[in-house]
């Protein structure tokens, strides 16, 4: 036993002139390295704690258990107040927002002070509408903005989850007043639920100077689109059209345009991801919120916020799979001058 310590003591250390112990080079760069791997360890760890703790102390229920009613009539409320702002105090000058990266991303960020999602939320809450049964012009006149928050984009200057600026293709909803569209499971129950995931200033500091590559949107938020549908309805003039629907995750950029107003810029071509294990999506969703300072946004939250619910569904919409109906809404669509 003393000979193999002193065989691992000889191997880690040697003697000087003097007789003395010193440890070998290669022993001092070992321990360096194992030290900076504990620290790193420990740190990730502590976030790890720290996120954990926010999710468990601060639950947000986001099933959706909001039943569609079919042969109910159709009730529009009254035209809502924009809540751009949660305080009179809180800034609309997005120079005046401070951003702190997180541990998942150095670019998507959250934004101090937090009354900031306010404006978002209020957008966030038309794209919910829309996806539940609200013309466009309803969700509008409904939710108490003046032109529909949304833009015709093709293309948006953003940021990555890693890289510098780049053009992300993007597709964007029809805007035509009067359609309508519901994402609805097969029993006719709502089935989309956004989350931030983050959020960029469009300016970067290169030596002594400010590049703008954002156009007009000075801040853009990334939103997580989990749209659980297994059907989508769509209504326009009196036709009706129901299509199978894929589970995806999808990715909409929201951009802010001055004086607390969000707007749609489109939904990125890319990336998609096939919701195969809802449960699990719905916990991915939950924790980046969280990390984020929000929630996630679904019809509840809707109702809750707003006082809005899912539009009744048109009759025996679940048969209604006729081509020419389908051919009628896009030749409506396509001569909508959009």
């Amino acid at each position: 036993m003393k000979s193999l310590l002193k065989t691992i003591l000889d191997g880690l250390t040697y003697q000087d002139l003097a007789g003395k112990r010193q440890p070998r080079t290669y022993t001092v760069i070992t321990g360096l390295i194992l030290l900076l791997l504990l620290m790193a360890g420990g740190m990730a760890g502590l976030n790890r704690y720290l996120l954990m703790s926010r999710v468990q102390t601060s639950p947000v229920t986001v099933s959706l258990t909001v039943s569609a009613t079919e042969n109910a009539e159709t009730k529009i409320p009254a035209t809502l107040q924009p809540e751009t702002n949660d305080s009179h105090d809180c800034p609309t000058d997005s120079t005046e927002w401070s951003f702190t990266p997180t541990w998942i991303s150095k670019n998507y960020q959250v934004i101090q002070p937090a009354c900031v999602y306010a404006g978002l939320e209020h957008t966030i809450a038309w794209a919910l509408a829309v996806r539940n049964g609200f013309s466009r012009a309803a969700a509008t006149q409904t939710l108490g903005f003046e032109t529909m928050p949304m833009r015709q984009l093709k293309h948006v200057q953003a940021l990555g989850n890693r890289d510098g600026p780049q053009d992300m293709p993007v597709n964007f909803i029809p805007a035509q007043p009067d359609f309508s569209e519901w994402h609805v499971d097969a029993n006719g129950n709502p089935a989309v639920t956004y989350a931030l995931r983050g959020c960029f200033r469009t300016a970067t500091i290169v030596g002594n100077k400010v590049e703008v590559w954002g156009g007009d949107y000075s801040v853009i938020c990334m939103v997580i689109e989990d749209a659980e549908a297994s059907q989508i309805v769509y209504a326009l003039d009196g036709h009706v059209f129901t299509s199978p629907a894929t589970p995806t995750r999808s990715y909409l950029l929201f951009g802010y345009e001055g004086d607390g107003l969000w707007v749609w810029l489109g939904t990125r071509e890319n990336p998609k991801m096939p919701i195969d294990n809802p449960a699990q999506f719905a916990k991915d969703r939950l924790t980046i919120a969280t990390l984020y300072d929000s929630q996630p946004w679904d019809v509840q939250w809707l109702k809750s916020k707003y006082g809005l619910t899912m539009q009744p569904l048109p009759e025996n919409w679940q048969n209604q799979t006729e081509e020419t109906e389908k051919q009628a809404i896009l030749t409506a669509l396509n001569g909508g001058g959009q």
